[in-house]
């Protein structure tokens, strides 16, 4: 007998119900309990998952949703895994696509950060400070930042257009499981293309390689990268600055990756927030007003907003060297939440959680879903470190990009913890006692305790 599809405990950051454990006997089983009253289910369906009435859904889209809570779990099932696979074939044509094109990688959200931009920055501050020369000294360090920045646009889209890429992508698509189809239908939109590069991250990470090996063996980025480092260590050692070194093709390999997960998962959650006239009918049908209307959705995920956006979240307490550990949590007693259920391995290298804002669930010990586990943070000097059941995961800025809704994520190293903890690797957060902010130091204002982008959600308001 199929499994029912489940539906999530932990209620939506917004909607002020009391926090429930995850087996709680409150919590709405199957979606077949839906069918006990078809008034309810109407009023439901017409506002959606904390939406309003002026979002109301059409006649048509309360069709479907009865029509989906008509059919038996294994019907809905094989509905979601459809909808899952026809949508991430759909993302990844659609981001590959945009991947060919320069223009792509000059987005804030695509962009290949320079290696260790803030280094090269804060050495530039110093040596303009040396009486006579200084200005002169800074040029070139300043110029190489420049110089690689636009390097990496054309070599990313070299990597982008390779039909061994795209290939790579098809291959990874076509040959993931659907087991996990239904739970991430009930997932937030983006869930899909963080399954897919969990999943094959193996074979994708093989595949971008070679084709980074191949690009850098001809292209200037290396000539500009070697330039940068000259520049800035010549500089360095006057200055008694420890010179910078890097795996050049490794970053690459990582930020490429990490940019064409990106260009995926916008196509994705586009679909599944609104499902277009491009949109598969198996996309449609699910959340074009379908099953997904009767999921409880768990948390919201975190993002970087501006200070100044009403999604911004004010936290009551904040961890400081050698005191006890703490939960990041508002005055409502919501916060910072695990939002996967297992740690996704990307690039071979690095172990990364997912993170969301809401009520925790009760889920100690469960090792098996990590869902609703609201983790208790420690200072470390610089680094917000999360405990996860006894594994230390410090809080970072998805990819070392800084722009509004870009991710925070938990991460740690796969294999090598003493890789974990790094200078410059985006992992260094603080508090504002005067705001109530929590915000990348890198974002610090140098004139004041506030910052140009903080933590917040990524639609609504806390």
């Amino acid at each position: 007998v199929p499994t029912p599809l489940p539906v999530r405990c932990a209620p939506a950051p917004h909607s002020g119900s009391r926090s429930r454990s995850r087996s709680s006997t409150g919590c709405p089983p199957t979606l077949a309990t839906e069918k006990k009253s078809a008034a309810s289910t109407d009023k439901r369906a017409a506002m959606g998952a904390g939406a309003s009435a002026d979002n109301a859904m059409s006649p048509e889209e309360l069709a479907r949703v009865h029509a989906m809570l008509a059919l038996t779990p294994e019907e809905q099932a094989k509905k979601a895994a459809a909808a899952m696979k026809d949508c991430l074939a759909l993302a990844a044509t659609t981001g590959l696509a945009r991947a060919s094109r320069p223009e792509t990688w000059e987005e804030a959200a695509n962009r290949i950060p320079c290696p260790m931009k803030g280094k090269f920055e804060n050495l530039q501050r110093q040596i303009e400070k040396v009486p006579m020369v200084g200005k002169t000294l800074a040029k070139p360090v300043a110029a190489g930042v420049e110089s690689v920045e636009k390097a990496f646009v054309d070599a990313a889209s070299t990597v982008g257009k390779d039909p061994a890429v795209a290939a790579a992508y098809r291959a990874a698509v076509d040959g993931i499981g659907v087991d996990a189809a239904v739970d991430l239908v009930q997932g937030a939109p983006g869930s899909f293309t963080e399954y897919l590069a969990g999943q094959t991250d193996g074979a994708l990470t093989d595949g971008v390689t070679a084709t980074v090996a191949a690009v850098l063996a001809t292209h200037t980025l290396t000539k500009v990268w070697g330039g940068a480092t000259e520049a800035y260590n010549a500089a360095a050692t006057k200055c008694g600055v420890k010179p910078i070194e890097l795996d050049l093709p490794s970053y690459v390999v990582e930020q490429a990756m990490a940019t064409l997960k990106q260009l995926v998962s916008a196509k994705e959650i586009e679909l599944r927030d609104n499902p277009g006239d491009d949109a598969p009918e198996s996309v449609r049908e699910i959340f074009g007003g379908g099953l997904r209307t009767a999921m409880a959705q768990g948390s919201e995920p975190l993002v970087l907003v501006k200070p100044d956006d009403p999604r911004q979240i004010q936290f009551v307490v904040f961890p400081q060297d050698g005191a006890t550990p703490e939960r990041l949590v508002t005055g409502k007693g919501l916060g910072v939440v695990v939002t996967a259920r297992q740690p996704v391995v990307q690039s071979k290298s690095w172990a990364v959680l997912t993170l969301g804002f809401g009520r925790p669930a009760e889920v100690a010990g469960d090792r098996g879903d990590l869902r609703g586990y609201a983790p208790k943070f420690h200072r470390r000097g610089r680094f917000l470190v999360a405990d996860v059941l006894g594994e230390e995961y410090p809080l970072k800025v998805d990819n070392g990009r800084y722009f509004d809704q870009n991710a925070i994520k938990l991460v740690r190293h796969a294999t090598d913890a003493s890789k974990t903890f790094y200078e410059d690797g985006a992992l260094d957060f603080n508090y504002s006692e005067e705001t109530k902010h929590v915000g990348p130091d890198r974002c610090k204002q140098w004139t004041s305790d506030r910052y140009n982008f903080v933590l917040g959600l990524r639609k609504n308001a806390p």
